[in-house]
C-alpha cells in the first residue's frame, strides 16, 4: 500500500443508514466515511450489506433511514441519474455494456450528446476517447464491445464511469476478470486517480489486492459496520479473522498417492483460430488439472472446447475412451462433460427460477414417469440432497435463484452438473466473486468430486488457488502449453514466473 495523505474533508459520508428487505435487515445503522483522494475499501461476506451499499449510493435502491453527506451536503439519491448528477459513480461486478453497441455508444448511453436535436456522433466519439485515454487505453471506439474480452470490457466500464467526471468511484469486484497485468495497469490508474483527488470505494474479496491498494477500510458483518480502521502494517490473515470474525482454516488438499489412473478427458491436437495451437494432454479419475496464464493467453478457449462452447478448427477430444464431437455445450452434457462458466449469471444461473429447478433442470429426464411426467417428489428428494452435500445454503428450496449469494449460485452450479451424473467437469475461474469463507467451501466440494472419481479442469488466475486445489498444472503461453508443473515442484513466486515467462 502506498496511500497519499488523505483530506480531513470528507467526499462522501453515510450516516446511521438503514435497509431492510423482508425478512433480512440488511444495513443496521451503517456509518461509513470516505475522505478526498482515499481508496477505502468495503469488505466483508456476501449477505454482509457491501451490495446493498453499493445499491443506496448509486441509487438503484433508497434507504429506510440515514443520511448521506456528499462534500459536507445532505443529499438525496432517489435514482441512477441523480447519483451520476451528484458525482457518484459505479461499476458493478456484473458488467452492464450491450454488446451490439460500439465502445462509444456505450461510454455515451444515457447520456448521448446532442446538435441541434440529432446525435453528436463527433462529440460521442470525442468523449469516449477522452475517458479511454484517461486509463490508457488504445482502443478503437467504433468496436463492437460483443468483440472485446472480458478483461476489455470491465476497462471499458470503468472508462463510461469516469466520463461522467465523478468525485466519488464505486468499483464492485473491478479484477475479478483481469490478469496479473490488468490489474496492474487498473491499481495504476487508481493511484494517479487518488494523485487527482478521486475518492474510491472498492469493494473486493482478493485480500492482497486490498492490502496492497487501499488506505482504510470499514469491515461489514452482517448488516453492521464491526471495524474501522487504517490498512498499514495489516496482513491477509488479519482482514480475514476481520471478515469472519474468528480465524479461517486454510484449505489443504490431501492429495491422491501417485499412480496409474484411468483417463477421463484427453485433448489431442486442439487447435483454435491463432489463441489454442496443437494442445495436448489428459485428465484422470479423480484428478484436478490447473490450467493457468496470463489473461487471454488460451486457458479459456481451451476450457469452452473442451465444453462444447467453442469448437475446435482441428485435433479432437475423447471423453470416457471414445472420440467426440462437441458442436454445442448440450453435446458435452450427453457425453458427460459439463462446462461451468466465469461468467455466473450469463451463463449459469437462471436467475428467476428457484434454486430446486435450476438444479434439477439438466437432469429431468432421469426422474421422468411414463416418459412425460416429472416425479416432482423423486426431485425434491435429489435436489435437497444435493443442496446438502454441496453446503448450499438458502432459505428453502422454492428460494429465487437471483436471491443467493455468489458462493452459493456457485456451489449450486456445481450440484447441478453432479445431480446429471457429469463424469468430468471443467471449471473457469471457480471462485470468482466469492468471499473467503465461500472460497474454501468451493475448495472442499471440487475437492470431494475428485475422491468420487470426477475429473476435474479448472481454470484459474489465482496463483495461490491452483496451488491449492491443483494435482497437477499447466502454464498456457500464447495458446500453446509452455510448461507443466505440480504444487511440490514450485510455490508462488516460482509460478509466477513461469506464468510471465521469467521461469
Amino acid at each position: 500500500m502506498n496511500g497519499s495523505p488523505v483530506s480531513p474533508t470528507p467526499a462522501l459520508e453515510v450516516r446511521d443508514l438503514t435497509k431492510r428487505f423482508p425478512g433480512v435487515l440488511a444495513l443496521d445503522g451503517v456509518t461509513f466515511v470516505l475522505g478526498r483522494g482515499e481508496i477505502h475499501a468495503l469488505v466483508g461476506q456476501n449477505g454482509a450489506g457491501k451490495s446493498t451499499m453499493i445499491n443506496i449510493l448509486s441509487g438503484m435502491l433508497a434507504p429506510d433511514a440515514g443520511e448521506i453527506r456528499l462534500a459536507g451536503q445532505p443529499s438525496s439519491i432517489d435514482s441512477t441519474r441523480k447519483a451520476i448528477e451528484l458525482g457518484i459513480a459505479t461499476v458493478y461486478q456484473e458488467l452492464s455494456l450491450l454488446p451490439n453497441l460500439t465502445v462509444a455508444q456505450n461510454i455515451a448511453l444515457g447520456h448521448e450528446p446532442r446538435r441541434l436535436g440529432l446525435l453528436d456522433v463527433a462529440a460521442m466519439r470525442t468523449t469516449a476517447r477522452k475517458a479511454l485515454a484517461r486509463i490508457g487505453m488504445e482502443m478503437a471506439d467504433d468496436i463492437p464491445v460483443g468483440r472485446l474480452s472480458l478483461a476489455e470490457r470491465q476497462l471499458v466500464e470503468i472508462a463510461k464511469a469516469l466520463a461522467h467526471d465523478p468525485t466519488v468511484l464505486v468499483l464492485d469486484e473491478p479484477t475479478a476478470a483481469l490478469g496479473a497485468r490488468e490489474v496492474e495497469r487498473l491499481f495504476a490508474i487508481l493511484r494517479r486517480l487518488r494523485c487527482e483527488g478521486m475518492s474510491t470505494v472498492y469493494v473486493s474479496h482478493r485480500f492482497r489486492e486490498i492490502l496492497d491498494l487501499c488506505d482504510r477500510a470499514t469491515v461489514l458483518r452482517n448488516g453492521r459496520v464491526v471495524m474501522a480502521t487504517e490498512l498499514a502494517g495489516w496482513k491477509e490473515a488479519d482482514l480475514t479473522e476481520a471478515t469472519v470474525g474468528g480465524r479461517s482454516e486454510v484449505f489443504a488438499r490431501a492429495r491422491p498417492a501417485a499412480g496409474r489412473r484411468t483417463p477421463i478427458v484427453a485433448a489431442e491436437g486442439l487447435c483454435y483460430s491463432d489463441q489454442v495451437k496443437n494442445v495436448s494432454f489428459s485428465v484422470a479419475e479423480g484428478e484436478i488439472l490447473a490450467l493457468t496464464g496470463l489473461l487471454g493467453a488460451g486457458q479459456n478457449e481451451i476450457a469452452r472446447l473442451l465444453g462444447g462452447d467453442l469448437q475446435p478448427d482441428a485435433g479432437s477430444i475423447v471423453i470416457g475412451g471414445r472420440k467426440v464431437v462437441l458442436r454445442h455445450p448440450s453435446d458435452g452434457r450427453a457425453a458427460g462433460i459439463c462446462l461451468v462458466s466465469d461468467e455466473r449469471k450469463r451463463e449459469g444461473i437462471l436467475p428467476n427460477l428457484t434454486l430446486r429447478e435450476n438444479i434439477a433442470l439438466p437432469s429431468l429426464g432421469q426422474r421422468r414417469v411414463g416418459g412425460f411426467f416429472v416425479d416432482r417428489a423423486a426431485e425434491r428428494t435429489a435436489v435437497a440432497e444435493s443442496v446438502r452435500q454441496f453446503g448450499v445454503v438458502a432459505g428453502s428450496l422454492e428460494t429465487p435463484m437471483r436471491s443467493l449469494s455468489g458462493g452459493n449460485q456457485q456451489k449450486a452450479l456445481i450440484a447441478r452438473w453432479h445431480l446429471a451424473a457429469a463424469m468430468a467437469f471443467v471449471l473457469i475461474e471457480p471462485t470468482h466473486g466469492v468471499d473467503v469463507a465461500a472460497r474454501g467451501e468451493i475448495y472442499r466440494r471440487l475437492d470431494a468430486l475428485a475422491a468420487a472419481g470426477k475429473a476435474l479442469v479448472v481454470v484459474s488466475s489465482e496463483i495461490a488457488e491452483v496451488l491449492a486445489i491443483a494435482d497437477r498444472i499447466l502454464i498456457i503461453r500464447q495458446g500453446l502449453i509452455a510448461a507443466a508443473t505440480t504444487p511440490s515442484e514450485t510455490d508462488e513466486e516460482g509460478l509466477n514466473l513461469m506464468i510471465q515467462g521469467a521461469g
